[in-house]
């Protein structure tokens, strides 16, 4: 089975350096499936589903593939649809208890409405991530995060947003059972999986999370702006400038104000890029894009973007569930800095199941392979971190639990 997840893991590596390059397509496939209303989604749970649709063609090693949507709450508490992936294997399941569950948060693949995990574009690097984790006969479960492909404003890495979509998409594949839920993101995905183990104990305490992978995660605004500043894809540093306008309308005027026009043109650019548009539109210096030639860094610790800021930084709230994080020493697209950092936060919060692997290829002179690599590096012994997670809630649910399958 090593060898298995490994074989797939490289696949994954790989499709994720080709896949990107992916034709850009003008809207989701089944655009109705995304903006149509849902009638009373209120009335529903989060985390219930009120629309799927299969997807045959991406019935991989045994399992039935769906698209779905299903109702979240917004960090105002409204009630929201979310779209997603549920991947639910057909063989049954071998393992002790019931069959886990992953809540998979996945990359950014951009912030424009075509480019949610889901869509066309977005399954060809979604699906092949996936796959080490359904060859373990896990069920999968994805978001697409509030406002990314559905109705409403996409606030890239929100910590609450991004936290309750992937919880409610947990919500969704146990559909009230006692499965072992497993949070799993890398990158922007890492920052959502993270969110949601900090969360997870007061927004949906009826799950049963079991852990958190949390891979080469962005959870410091500041430090995430700082490092791509200047950079081939300094373009995404104002995905999350447009996320906090769009998700506080009645402070866009005053963070707007902070751009001179060019800033205000690339701001508005930027809210129809997927990956290879960012990349396309090259490198670029903040201080040439705000009024007064202030870095974006600093201004995300000013007045108007400070406490904003601050809200979206993760770290400061202990995660209750044990957590895995993993990072490449040489990645220059998320620097290593980030996930020291956060093992410190939460340490400090009170956090003590927390394990830290750093992965050395010693990459310096392809520095850019340390990112992906260590996404494919690290299946297995998450894997196995699971499963190990998984056999201990078992052991101890022996008698005091009423196990479902899922």
């Amino acid at each position: 089975m090593r060898v298995l997840i490994v074989a797939l893991a490289l696949f994954v590596l790989a499709g994720s350096c080709i896949l990107s390059a992916a034709p850009v397509s003008s809207a989701p496939d089944g655009a109705d499936f995304y903006s149509d209303p849902v009638p009373d989604l209120e009335a529903y749970e989060p985390g219930t589903i009120v629309r799927r649709e299969p997807l045959p063609q991406f019935d991989v090693l045994g399992s039935h593939t769906e698209r779905i949507l299903y109702r979240s709450a917004d960090p105002r508490d409204s009630a929201v649809s979310v779209s997603g992936l549920l991947i639910t294997p057909t063989r049954a399941w071998a393992g002790p208890g019931p069959r886990p569950v992953i809540a998979y948060a996945p990359g950014s693949y951009g912030i424009a409405d075509r480019c949610s995990g889901s869509s066309d574009l977005g399954l060809a690097t979604t699906m092949p991530a996936l796959l080490p984790l359904l060859a373990q006969g896990y069920q999968v479960v994805t978001t697409d995060y509030q406002g990314l492909g559905t109705p409403g404003e996409y606030e890239f890495l929100g910590r609450i947003a991004s936290a309750r979509a992937v919880l409610d998409s947990a919500r969704a594949a146990a559909q009230r059972t006692d499965a072992p839920v497993a949070l799993y993101g890398y990158s922007a995905g890492g920052v959502a999986s993270a969110a949601a183990a900090e969360l997870a104990s007061t927004y949906a305490p009826d799950l049963s999370v079991v852990g958190a992978f949390v891979g080469a995660a962005p959870t410091d605004p500041v430090l995430r702006v700082d490092g791509q500043d200047g950079s081939e894809s300094a373009a995404t540093m104002l995905y999350t400038i447009d996320g906090l306008i769009g998700a506080h309308p009645d402070r866009a005027d005053d963070i707007r104000a902070l751009f001179n026009d060019r800033g205000r043109a690339v701001l508005d650019a930027a809210q129809d890029f997927c990956t290879i548009d960012a990349l396309e539109y090259g490198p670029l210096r903040s201080e040439d894009l705000t009024v007064d030639g202030t870095s974006l860094g600093a201004l995300m610790t000013g007045p108007a973007l400070g406490p904003l800021t601050a809200a979206n930084t993760v770290g400061f709230t202990a995660p209750a569930a044990p957590v895995m994080i993993v990072h490449g020493v040489h990645d220059v697209s998320v620097e290593i800095e980030q996930s020291r950092l956060l093992a410190h936060r939460w340490r400090v919060a009170g956090g003590t199941d927390i394990t830290v692997r750093e992965f050395d290829f010693g990459t310096e002179l392809v520095p850019a392979f340390d990112h992906p690599a260590a996404n494919a590096a690290a299946y297995p012994e998450a894997i196995a971190w699971i499963d190990g997670l998984v056999a201990r809630r078992a052991e101890v649910c022996s008698t005091v639990c009423e196990f479902g399958e899922p």
